[in-house]
C-alpha cells in the first residue's frame, strides 16, 4: 500500500459532521447541474446517513440541525468544488432562504434499502427541470449526476448500489500491526507537513470548546475542574471532548477527518498530539505516529464498514490513538497491538445512535481509554488468554469487531432506526 495515497484518500478536512456534509455536497452538485433556481429537494438516504444526520448541528447555525437543512443550504449556496467543506462561507441571506424552504415543506426525505452505508441521492427541482446527484461509498464520492433523467456524469463502472471501494481498503484488511508500523516510517516530507497541519487544525477547534461551553460542554466542564496540569489523562479527555462539543453543536471550524469522520479525526489525532507535545517530540515523530493512528483506524473500519451500529470513534479511532501513543512513547509494534486489544476490550459494546452533542461524551471517553490502554501496554501488561472477541493478533481482533458490527448488530441498527423515527415523529 502506498502510504501517501492512503493519506490523501482517508485524511481530509471537513466542515461540520460528514453525514450532513455528504448530503449538502450531493444537493450542491445537483443544484449546479440543474442550472435553475431550486424550488424543491427530495433526499434518498441510507439508514446510517439518516441516523447520523438527524440531530447534529449544522456549521454556522447554532441550534439548527439535520440533513434537511444541510440539503437546503447545499442546494441554495453550497460550493460543490469544496468537497466536504461545501458549506464554508455561506452567508446569512442563504441561511434564511434555506430555513424558509424547510418551513414550507420544500425539502423531504426517505430511507432506502439495499444501498451502501454511505449513500445519498439528492433530487432537486426547479424551472420545469430536475437534476440528481448520488454520493456513494464515501462521503465525498460522487458516483452519478443526472439532468432530466439523463446521466451526465458517472464514476467509471460504479452504479448506485455498488460496494466498490478503494484498493487500499482491501489491503488494510489483511495488514498486521508490524506492517502498519513499518509503513508509518515511509511518509514523505509532504505527508509530514499535512499530518501535522491536521493536528493543528483540530487543536484550534478544541481551543474554542475550552474557552466557552458548546453543546453540553463536556470538554469545558472537565477543563474547569481542579486537576493537576500534569494530569495528561484528564487533559486528553478535556481537549478531545471540547473539540467534539464544538463540532457537534455546529461550530464553523474545519476538522481534519479520518476514515470519513470528523469525530474519528478528533479521536485519532488529538490524544497522540497532546502526548507528543508533553514529551517534546519533533514533527517527524508526531507525523509518523499520526500516520499509524490513521492506518489502524481505517484498518478496523475496513472490517466494520464506513458507517456502523458500533461507535467507530471509540473502537476504531480509539485504537488508532492507542497505537500512536505507544509509538510516541518508544514502544514496539507488539505493544501497540496489545494496546488496541485493551482499548477494544474496554469499549467494544459502545453503540452509535447517531451524531449529536452527546457524541462528545463518547469521544472524550475513547480518548481517555486510548491513553490508559497505551500505558498498560507500555508496562507490558497483557491478557493471559484470549479475552472474548479480543485476540493477541490485531487482524483477528479487527475481524471480530467487523463481524460483530456487520452481522451481530444488524438488528440493533434496525431497532435504533425505528425508535429514532418514532421519537422524531417520522
Amino acid at each position: 500500500m502506498n502510504i501517501s495515497t492512503f493519506i490523501r484518500e482517508e485524511v481530509k478536512p471537513a466542515l461540520g459532521c460528514t453525514e450532513p456534509g455528504a448530503v449538502a455536497l450531493a444537493a450542491s452538485v445537483a443544484a449546479k447541474e440543474l442550472a435553475s433556481d431550486v424550488e424543491r429537494i427530495h433526499l434518498k438516504l441510507s439508514a446510517n446517513i439518516f441516523k447520523n444526520g438527524l440531530s447534529v448541528g449544522i456549521p454556522g447555525l447554532k441550534s439548527k440541525r439535520g440533513n434537511l437543512l444541510a440539503a437546503a443550504l447545499g442546494a441554495l449556496g453550497g460550493n460543490p468544488d469544496k468537497g466536504l467543506m461545501v458549506l464554508e462561507g455561506i452567508g446569512e441571506e442563504t441561511q434564511q432562504k434555506a430555513l424558509r424552504m424547510l418551513q414550507s415543506g420544500g425539502v423531504t426525505q426517505e430511507v432506502v434499502q439495499d444501498v451502501p452505508s454511505v449513500y445519498v441521492e439528492a433530487d432537486v427541482y426547479g424551472g420545469g427541470h430536475s437534476a440528481s446527484c448520488v454520493v456513494s461509498g464515501k462521503h465525498d464520492r460522487v458516483v452519478e449526476v443526472r439532468k432530466d433523467g439523463n446521466i451526465t456524469r458517472r464514476l467509471l463502472e460504479v452504479d448506485s448500489t455498488s460496494q466498490t471501494r478503494p484498493r487500499h481498503v482491501d489491503e488494510l484488511m489483511n495488514m498486521g500491526m508490524k506492517e502498519l508500523w513499518k509503513l508509518a516510517d515511509q511518509i514523505t516530507q509532504e505527508d509530514e507537513e499535512f499530518l501535522v497541519s491536521g493536528a493543528e487544525m483540530n487543536l484550534k477547534v478544541a481551543e474554542a470548546g475550552l474557552k466557552e461551553p458548546w453543546g453540553i460542554g463536556v470538554g469545558y466542564t472537565i477543563n474547569m475542574q481542579d486537576f493537576s496540569r500534569e494530569d495528561i489523562l484528564m487533559g486528553i479527555k478535556a481537549v478531545c471532548g471540547a473539540a467534539a462539543d464544538v463540532r457537534m453543536a455546529g461550530g464553523s471550524y474545519p476538522v481534519m477527518s479520518s476514515a470519513g469522520s470528523g469525530n474519528h479525526g478528533i479521536t485519532a489525532i488529538l490524544p497522540p498530539t497532546i502526548v507528543a507535545k508533553r514529551l517534546k517530540k519533533d514533527k517527524r515523530s508526531l507525523a509518523e505516529a499520526l500516520a499509524l493512528s490513521h492506518m489502524v483506524t481505517s484498518a478496523i473500519k475496513a472490517h466494520t464498514g464506513r458507517l456502523t451500529p458500533i461507535c467507530g470513534c471509540a473502537v476504531a479511532a480509539g485504537s488508532g490513538a492507542a497505537a500512536a501513543i505507544v509509538r510516541l512513547c518508544g514502544g514496539t509494534y507488539q505493544q501497540a497491538q496489545q494496546a488496541v486489544g485493551f482499548l477494544a476490550a474496554s469499549l467494544l459494546g459502545m453503540i452509535c445512535d447517531g451524531a449529536k452533542e452527546a457524541c462528545a461524551l463518547k469521544v472524550s471517553t475513547a480518548a481517555g481509554e486510548a491513553y490508559t490502554s497505551a500505558l498498560l501496554a507500555l508496562k507490558d501488561r497483557s491478557f493471559p488468554v484470549a479475552q472474548g472477541l479480543i485476540s493477541e493478533d490485531f487482524v483477528e481482533t479487527a475481524r471480530s469487531i467487523g463481524l460483530l458490527s456487520r452481522e451481530g448488530m444488524v438488528t440493533t441498527d434496525l431497532v435504533m432506526l425505528k425508535r429514532l423515527s418514532e421519537l422524531n415523529g417520522l
